[in-house]
């Protein structure tokens, strides 16, 4: 496993893949995935920018499995939710996920830019979903590499409102139970760390509530 993909994820950069079992675009609308696979696509324009053809490639293809014909047709309009006529059935998202959301991101926030490898952990999900790791990784595998990072880097010098336009953080809850966290980042910070190479004006955390607690399940870039 190639240490820069694991550095996406510790400084906040990633993309989102789901094993090909539960694919998490799979409950997406045609619009929706269409913005995923634009999203994919701006990735792989960057890693191009990078030279670095072979991640540009794998990007490219997961853009045309999100989205088959991307860059041929042209953006499904969002279909309209018909009138319901009666009573809908009790599928609303747990409403104590927007408040979640909120305090775990921050938790987060604090693990990372602190040093603080348990809290950072707290927060995550035993499988975090990363990009091009179909089963994702677990949490072992993100402690070693918290600790390499840290090592090689004083995260504490760096404050979280240096990084994020803190101000622009939303909530929006999913149809599959997850909860997505936005927020705009800072496109100075795109090219500080060599090993991060990927970065978005634009990132979703994807938070779920688990048997042991709400957790941070997945991130990627949001269009």
């Amino acid at each position: 496993m190639k240490r820069a993909a694991i550095l996406l994820f510790i400084f906040l950069a990633f993309t989102i893949t789901v094993s090909a079992s539960e694919l998490f675009f799979d409950d997406l609308s045609d619009a929706q995935r269409y913005d995923l696979a634009d999203a994919y696509d701006r990735v792989a324009d960057r890693f191009d920018e990078l030279d670095d053809t072979k991640r540009a490639e794998s990007f490219r293809s997961m853009v045309q499995i999100i989205f088959p014909g991307f860059g041929r047709v042209e953006r499904p309009v969002q279909a309209e939710e018909p009138a319901r006529t009666q009573r809908p059935e009790q599928t609303a998202p747990d409403p104590a996920g927007g408040d979640a959301s909120f305090y775990y991101f921050n938790k987060l926030l604090r693990g990372i830019f602190n040093e603080n490898i348990s809290l950072t952990l707290s927060v995550i999900a035993d499988t975090l979903y990363l990009p091009l790791f179909d089963a994702g990784v677990d949490k072992a595998m993100v402690a070693s590499e918290l600790e390499w990072f840290f090592s090689e880097y004083d995260v504490t010098s760096v404050a979280p409102d240096d990084v994020f336009r803190m101000t622009t953080m939303q909530v929006i809850p999913l149809d599959n139970g997850y909860w997505r966290l936005d927020i705009q980042t800072w496109p100075e910070y795109a090219d500080v760390i060599p090993e991060v190479t990927f970065w978005a004006e634009k990132m979703g955390f994807y938070f779920r509530k688990f048997p042991e607690g709400w957790r941070l399940a997945a991130i990627g870039p949001v269009a």
